[in-house]
């Protein structure tokens, strides 16, 4: 049991918004929440108890904090409050950020740069700021310097702060590429969370050797054909050629690959990924990770409905995913059976 007194006196009394946030962030965790003034208990998962917290003025309240998962609970609620209780961060903020990338990456490529193309989450109208990462391309004319290499990531690495936990994913491929698309796809410079540390490190080292092939890029390519946007330059089909299916398919097999021996790890990313690779293995949808576990729902056998079901409750509400590890097994190899045989 953590116990501590605060002082909300900054932050009374709480407008709904607020109440709300309080009340969704105590449900995310097992432990029971509570706040105790004068002499009263008030519960930290109820909206009228939020309410009445709200009502204690210029007066300290203890919150009590008492379960499994209790120093995690404790800190997201203290920290929460003693912030002001700001709302979510969400997409808009998230489209704010590419808007500062889009002027500063600008500045940097100039008469080099031909555009700036999201994809992923945020182009699929599914981004959610705990969970998701920014996905986006750059697309020159011309190889890049390791000047403006470090420039670029330095952009990003400043950004960090102000970033979605799981940071940007950035890749900058050359035009060329962009047409009779190869697989897989060279790049000229990659750079995401993974690579924060490597940077950090040694910017010039980093940025000297940031360049070579990506399997990855092609299902990226393919997303973005689909759902994605231009930030800055020509649409996306004026300057991207369709990516081909037999090399759609072969970047599918590598990214799910490693899902039989890593599937519970990561139950939600590779149940609602399988699905939406059998997906486009059978009709040719390209689909985000919760159009592919809806899709999924409808069209895979019945006896998977249940760990699909699973997996997309976690990932809207982001929750851990409770589910049965003998039906996800064999979800994964029926997945994956279909993805190996598909032409």
């Amino acid at each position: 049991m953590i116990k501590q007194t605060l002082d909300l006196s900054g932050v009374t009394p709480f407008n709904r918004t607020q109440i709300e946030h309080l009340v969704h962030t105590a449900g995310e965790f097992t432990s029971r929440i509570i706040f105790e003034h004068r002499n009263r208990t008030i519960n930290g998962k109820s909206m009228l108890g939020i309410l009445s917290l709200g009502m204690t003025e210029h007066e300290p309240v203890t919150m009590i904090v008492d379960g499994d998962d209790e120093e995690k609970a404790f800190e997201a609620m203290k920290t929460l409050l003693e912030n002001g209780v700001a709302p979510p961060k969400g997409a808009p903020d998230a489209e704010q950020l590419m808007q500062v990338i889009k002027d500063r990456y600008h500045t940097i490529l100039q008469d080099n740069l031909l555009g700036i193309y999201l994809h992923g989450s945020l182009a699929a109208d599914c981004f959610q700021w705990e969970r998701s990462d920014i996905d986006f391309l750059v697309v020159v004319h011309r190889p890049l310097s390791v000047e403006k290499k470090i420039a670029l990531v330095e952009t990003l690495y400043s950004l960090s702060p102000d970033a979605p936990p799981a940071g940007f994913e950035m890749s900058v491929i050359l035009e060329k590429y962009c047409r009779n698309i190869p697989y897989p796809i060279p790049y000229e410079l990659h750079y995401s969370n993974r690579w924060k540390r490597d940077y950090e490190r040694d910017p010039r080292g980093f940025c000297s050797s940031s360049s070579g092939v990506d399997p990855d890029l092609t299902a990226h390519l393919l997303n973005l054909y689909a759902h994605g946007a231009a930030i800055h330059g020509p649409a996306v089909p004026r300057v991207f050629d369709q990516v081909k299916r037999e090399d759609a398919l072969r970047a599918i097999r590598y990214d799910v690959e490693d899902a039989e021996g890593h599937l519970h790890d990561n139950p939600v990313y590779f149940v609602l990924n399988l699905a939406r690779a059998v997906a486009y293995c059978r009709k040719g949808k390209v689909l985000s990770k919760k159009e592919g576990g809806e899709w999924a729902l409808r069209h895979m056998p019945t006896e998977h409905q249940r760990v699909i079901q699973a997996a997309l409750n976690a990932y809207e509400t982001g929750l851990g995913m409770s589910y049965d590890a003998g039906q996800a097994e064999d979800f994964c190899y029926d997945a994956l059976e279909e993805i190996r045989k598909a032409e």
